[in-house]
């Protein structure tokens, strides 16, 4: 580049100095030689010129929710308005070409007016008539609040070395799928405009995601999961090696009181992102992996632990559940995982991917209680073993396997074919893995769930899951089904989770936020929970252990809610506190397509039909198909449809519609009701001496949505996104939980 830059400087001057004598031009151009030289090295551009470099977004949101027929467990937020904005920058430090330096913050702010009140301490009280929630991704109601990123790091570069560091509050990781991996293959439809969307024109968002929507991969699938504390990520070593070590506190899975338990009590929070909670315990992770076997597999060795603090047992809040429960004395499960994992294309046409773990619990650790003292007296536990078994854990020690394989072939052109399969045994517990099914690290449950292997794993399970998916000129169709079953006998305690309106559902209510969830969804109401749930292992809300817990009801996940129930076969098994138990199946076939009949109307604007259509099923015996609850043994059926229209009206101006439905069916749930006195049996009722009334109540909910939204590229790199939808719910048989709803969103995003 040297020499042309000087040759056009040259050349300039000469002709600048030709009407001069020659032995002037000479002496002029021998005193320009130091001023050309400058000016060409100015010319010469590196990213050692940039030592600071900032990026980022500005949000701009307004939701509204309007219960225009609400039901008990929304009597606190039949109307609620939210606006709020999010100024995201991520900064980047670059003093030379080997250390880069950068931070990722993020400043959410209330547009609604702030009030100072007592709400800060005690996050769970409903607001009153003059107080509001100043940000509605938190409730821990503060005037502004820290979101999804907030950390530092470093990245180190020399020869064969790469490396980052990064420490903060939301890290972001993954491992291999079953000790830290993230997995859901429920498609998102343009429709679903999420609040993290990267930057793109709104065209190539619509080709995205109504061409192929997304299933897996990109932020509304990332397998990442979020940890708060110090990750390193050893990216490049000699012979294609790499490693990564992670130190974190497990926030989300946290049995101690001062936070996790009592997070799960009705106080969540975000404040370990600015280092504020002293938890009781630590994540550890590890991985070193070589690459580019064969040229171009990877084949890893990984390790995560979680630990907790034994001073645990002292809390009173932690201790007094497990001495009154039927569990025993206090129980803490130290958890270890360890995996093996490749991946890779095998050949130019298969690429596999797979992970083999061993999941071990060390000794069982607890306290036996004298019982002489109050239980705020940490006496009460001195001079008693810290090791031992408790029987309700005896298989806790015992090793648990899971393995999981994955292959996505292209041998046939324009058909590709994907199989997974997999296998979990009983008491295999990774809560960072694909088998935490609710995206958000509980604790061990036996519990099955509604598309079980499908669209999301949990522990004991086996089973396989195909999928093709071929394209096509203007339109393509994807058709998965699947069947797993589980291993051994399990509690029949079925969980599903609300596919259409879910999202809506759980962020209209007070007791949302969006990283942290709260374990009841309408322990946000003041006047107390007042949704009509369906009984579960325990009838009050206050029994057994918060951590295993499974009363029945509406339960927050992360942008999603998910309710549970026994099937239980007649009134006397609650009677007589027997859960039912048995070996369930789960079966899941869906098909999904979407064409572009833009061409029909003579115009070469996309006009693009999309819809999905699922059957799910949890019987206690094999069913191919899923089409009614009245199929033999069936414990749960469900009906799942959405069609989606969009419209490019012009290359910057699209519109995107809704219509969808939704069902729940289940001949085997009943109603645990309270008495005040004793109550005759009957055919459908049976009392007890516990006050409870046990009415036969099954499930028949229909839900409906109709909705539209456009997006609009009103200027370069901003965006404005407006969704309406209508939403009802119906449940035939307690028409008390009957709502409709009205939601209103709109966005405006800028980005830098």
């Amino acid at each position: 580049m040297r020499k042309p830059v000087s040759s056009i400087l040259l050349a300039s001057c000469l002709g600048a100095a030709w009407a001069l004598p020659p032995q002037l031009q000479l002496d002029s151009l021998h005193a320009a030689l130091d001023t050309m030289s400058n000016n060409m090295e100015s010319t010469l551009l590196g990213k050692d010129d940039l030592p600071l470099a900032v990026s980022g977004y500005m949000a701009f949101r307004l939701k509204n929710f309007q219960y225009s027929e609400p039901s008990p467990w929304v009597r606190d937020d039949r109307a609620r308005t939210a606006v709020d904005a999010t100024l995201n920058v991520n900064v980047v430090a670059m003093p030379n070409s080997y250390i880069t330096l950068f931070t990722n913050l993020s400043f959410p702010f209330d547009l609604t007016g702030t009030y100072t009140n007592n709400l800060a301490k005690s996050p769970t009280n409903a607001p009153s008539y003059d107080e509001r929630v100043p940000y509605d991704h938190s409730t821990d109601y503060y005037s502004s609040t820290l979101n999804e990123e907030f950390n530092v790091g470093v990245d180190i570069r020399a020869g064969v070395f790469g490396a980052y560091v990064t420490a903060g509050g939301v890290i972001w990781a993954n491992a291999s799928p079953l000790t830290m991996w993230e997995r859901e293959t429920m498609a998102r439809f343009s429709w679903q405009y999420e609040l993290y969307e990267d930057e793109k024109t709104v065209s190539t968002y619509y080709k995205e995601k109504s061409f192929k929507p997304v299933k897996e991969g990109g932020r509304a699938f990332w397998t990442n999961r979020s940890f708060g504390g110090i990750f390193a990520n050893v990216y490049q070593l000699p012979a294609n090696m790499k490693a990564q070590f992670l130190v974190s506190q497990p926030m989300d899975a946290d049995m101690a009181t001062r936070d996790g338990l009592r997070m799960y009590g009705g106080q969540p929070g975000e404040l370990e992102m600015i280092g504020s909670y002293d938890l009781r315990g630590s994540v550890y992770h590890g991985r070193i992996a070589k690459e580019k076997i064969a040229d171009n597999v990877t084949v890893g060795l990984n390790y995560l632990g979680v630990i907790y603090d034994e001073g645990t047992v002292y809390e009173p809040e932690f201790s007094r559940q497990w001495i009154a429960s039927d569990f025993g004395a206090p129980v803490l499960l130290n958890n270890h995982v360890g995996s093996v994992d490749f991946k890779g294309n095998f050949t130019p046409k298969l690429y596999l991917m797979g992970d083999i773990a061993v999941n071990m619990v060390d000794s069982v650790i607890f306290y036996q209680s004298k019982q002489t003292k109050g239980y705020n007296e940490k006496d009460d536990y001195s001079g008693y073993s810290s090791n031992g078994h408790n029987e309700s854990f005896d298989k806790a020690g015992d090793p648990q396997i899971g393995v999981y394989v994955k292959a996505q072939s292209k041998h046939i052109e324009g058909w590709p074919i994907t199989v997974e399969a997999a296998y979990f045994s009983k008491d295999f517990y990774s809560p960072y893995a694909i088998t935490n099914p609710s995206r958000f690290p509980g604790w061990r449950k036996d519990e099955a769930y509604l598309n079980g292997g499908s669209l999301r794993y949990s522990p004991n399970l086996a089973g396989i899951n195909l999928k093709l998916e071929p394209t096509f000129n203007r339109g393509y169709f994807d058709l998965q089904y699947g069947q797993h079953r589980q291993i051994e006998k399990g509690n029949d305690a079925i969980v599903f989770n609300y596919r259409l309106n879910g999202r809506n559902m759980w962020e209209s209510s007070n007791s949302w936020t969006k990283h942290k969830p709260l374990f009841v969804a309408d322990s946000g109401n003041f006047s107390g929970p007042g949704y009509y749930n369906r009984a579960g292992v325990e009838m009050n809300s206050a029994d057994g252990v918060k951590q295993y817990r499974q009363r029945g009801g509406l339960y927050g996940g992360t942008w999603e809610l998910w309710e549970s129930f026994v099937a239980y076969e007649d009134a006397g098994q609650i009677q007589e506190g027997e859960v039912p138990m048995h070996a369930k199946w789960d079966s899941y076939f869906s098909f999904m397509g979407g064409y572009d009949i833009g061409h029909w109307f003579g115009t070469d604007r996309n006009i693009m039909m999309t819809g999905l259509v699922a059957l799910s099923g949890v019987s206690n015996t094999f069913a191919p198909i899923a089409y009614s609850e009245e199929q033999s043994d069936m414990l749960l059926w469900s009906f799942y449809g959405q069609f989606e229209p969009t419209v490019a009206v012009t290359t910057k101006f699209h519109m995107v519609g809704i219509l969808g439905l939704e069902t729940f069916r289940s001949n085997y749930a009943y109603q645990a009701l309270s008495v005040s006195s004793t109550v005759s049996q009957t055919s459908d009722y049976k009392s007890q001496v516990n006050t409870f009334l046990y009415k036969k109540a099954p499930i028949n909910y229909r839900e409906t949505a109709l909705g539209v939204g456009f997006d609009w590229d009103f200027a370069d790199r901003v965006g404005l996104h407006v969704r309406y939808k209508y939403m009802t719910h119906s449940d035939e048989t307690l028409s008390v939980n009957d709502w409709h709803s009205h939601y209103i969103s709109a966005e405006t995003k800028a980005w830098f």
